[in-house]
């Protein structure tokens, strides 16, 4: 006859799995928001860096491709503060706890970045590649004040 413990497994290991999924699903429930949040970013870099090289004259700032990466950080800039969910500082992230503890100033930045792109895709769109520096060092100052006050270094 087998001991009563191991009679009990079958029964007693779903119960202990499933007290155990609430905690672990309260860690990973963060997920999701922070890959959107990694993803957004990692988009806006790619766009930005394109912008920015043109300015730089590294390469053509054809008005086809100035206006794609102009549209697509004007867009990026709008969807970004989704992927800030209150408490989606812990994780695999750098978004630093006092992005929601100064909520106010964290999203005024983001509304600066988000004037600025708004304010090269007004460039982009209206041919003026002379004010493309200037947009651009706007844009570089908005991302640098931001992740000074709310981005971890590591």
């Amino acid at each position: 006859m087998l001991p009563i413990s191991k009679l009990a497994l079958p029964f007693v290991l779903p119960l202990l799995l499933a007290h155990a999924l609430p905690a672990q699903s309260e860690s990973t429930r963060f997920e999701e928001p922070i890959r959107y949040r990694k993803a957004v970013m990692t988009m806006i870099k790619r766009h930005y860096d394109q912008v920015s090289a043109m300015a730089k004259g590294s390469i053509p700032a054809t008005p086809e491709m100035l206006n794609r990466h102009a549209d697509t950080l004007d867009m990026l800039a709008k969807l970004m503060l989704d992927g800030f969910v209150a408490g989606s500082h812990e994780g695999d992230t750098r978004a630093r706890p006092e992005i929601w503890k100064q909520w106010k100033d964290f999203r005024a930045q983001a509304e600066a970045f988000q004037a600025d792109a708004a304010r090269l895709q007004e460039i982009a769109r209206s041919g003026k590649t002379e004010r493309l520096k200037a947009a651009v060092s706007d844009m570089t100052r908005s991302c640098k004040n931001c992740h000074d006050d709310f981005k971890s270094a590591s």
